[in-house]
């Protein structure tokens, strides 16, 4: 038998915790998956005689990108889960739990690095009207945050720190969890929080600088506040999501968690795809009432297509 299979003992086997985890881990995976297909499904229904790259608003993307890593992620986690459930015992054999555990890692990691990077570009965009540039077909976003991830998981497959974790296949080994995992969620959540706060504190300073502007500035004002809550959408949802982890690999750090805060980690963890799909309304909301302000236009190619003025509409 593999020694990681030792290092962990199945959480919760010998009582009715065992199926209290899996059980409610997989309700909000299964809720998570249908909301991001069904997120998938209606955006390109919406633009089918439209280009994905050419015709499609780099907001409109971001949102499908965060679905389809929801979608990948889910399937692999529910897989896992309904294993562990059905035999009662860790994912046999274990390369089949470290490919488990390499999805896993790849798209949750890939997740928090999209969103850092929708964070600075609202950032940059409320800040200084900078919008950034992703290059022909978006491969500057997506080499970095599929790129470094990938070679992260690579890494942790070689060094044999992918295996049961004795809820799920993930990484295993304390310390690596700490700083593979814990620390870069928690950094995550404080640059992000960082941000939100500064280009909420810039919103609130333009809002009233447009009190006593011109017409033109006023409009131009309102329309960089709606382009930095709706941005700041991204980043609530990932807070949302993702703040029970930290807290948990802290807590284990010093002891153990109890087990109402690996509920909480089920349960949050496992919402991506719900709180996607939120962020999806509420965008298609704004686009009903034109102020489809989420980012600014950019094409796929590279080529920003933001009305001039620092206008952010894209539509």
């Amino acid at each position: 038998m593999d020694k990681r299979y030792l290092l962990t003992p199945i959480y919760g086997v010998q009582d009715e915790r065992f199926l209290v985890i899996h059980s409610t881990a997989l309700v909000f995976i299964g809720m998570s998956f249908v909301c991001a297909g069904l997120v998938i499904f209606t955006s390109f229904k919406n633009k089918k005689n439209s280009s994905f790259f050419n015709g499609w608003s780099k907001c409109d993307r971001f949102i499908v990108y965060m679905a389809v890593c929801d979608i990948l992620l889910h399937l692999v986690h529910c897989t896992d889960h309904i294993h562990m459930l059905v035999i009662r015992d860790h994912v046999h054999p274990i390369q089949l739990c470290e490919f488990y555990g390499f999805v896993l890692y790849e798209f949750a990691m890939a997740q928090s690095s999209l969103v850092f990077s929708i964070a600075m570009n609202a950032f940059l965009l409320i800040k200084f009207n900078v919008n950034l540039q992703y290059g022909f077909g978006d491969w500057r976003l997506l080499s970095g945050v599929l790129g470094v991830p990938f070679l992260l998981c690579i890494l942790l497959a070689m060094f044999r720190k992918l295996g049961p974790t004795g809820t799920f296949c993930g990484i295993v080994g304390e310390s690596v969890v700490t700083f593979i995992s814990t620390l870069p969620v928690l950094l995550v959540l404080i640059i992000n929080s960082v941000l939100y706060t500064v280009t909420w504190k810039h919103i609130r300073i333009a809002g009233r600088r447009a009190t006593v502007s011109l017409k033109n500035q006023r409009s131009q004002a309102r329309r960089s506040q709606r382009a930095a809550q709706n941005m700041l959408l991204f980043v609530t949802a990932y807070l949302i999501q993702w703040w029970a982890l930290p807290v948990y690999g802290v807590w284990q750090l010093v002891g153990n968690a109890p087990f109402e805060l690996l509920e909480l980690l089920a349960v949050f963890t496992n919402m991506g795809g719900i709180l996607n799909g939120g962020v999806y309304l509420i965008h298609k909301k704004s686009r009903v009432a034109k102020v489809d302000a989420v980012c600014p236009e950019n094409d796929g190619n590279g080529n920003d297509r933001s009305p001039p003025s620092g206008q952010t509409q894209c539509s």
